[in-house]
């Protein structure tokens, strides 16, 4: 399943939840920030080794990105390891300059 796919079906999910979620919550800014901020993280957990830096260094960022913007960054780097995998490029990681 390509990043896309993954975010529109978990976009979905996350919807559905919101329907169940009492008005008054909804108007907390606190808590629409804190619902925000542990929908990125459940949805960077979900990507396995490949993302494993950029995971990593989005987590670290203070504060942390938009989902829109995280997902930007991981369909960049989708199209790049797809790229580097299609010619049989070892990609590393942390190249020696």
């Amino acid at each position: 399943m390509s990043i896309q796919e993954f975010y529109s079906t978990i976009i979905d999910f996350w919807n559905q939840l919101a329907l169940t979620e009492l008005t008054e919550l909804k108007a907390r800014g606190a808590y629409t920030a804190y619902r925000e901020q542990q929908r990125l993280i459940q949805f960077l957990t979900a990507f396995h080794s490949d993302f494993k830096e950029l995971r990593g260094s989005i987590l670290h960022r203070s504060p942390l990105s938009s989902i829109d913007s995280v997902v930007s960054e991981l369909l960049t780097e989708e199209i790049r390891l797809q790229f580097y995998s299609k010619r049989g490029i070892l990609y590393a990681s942390n190249p020696l300059y």
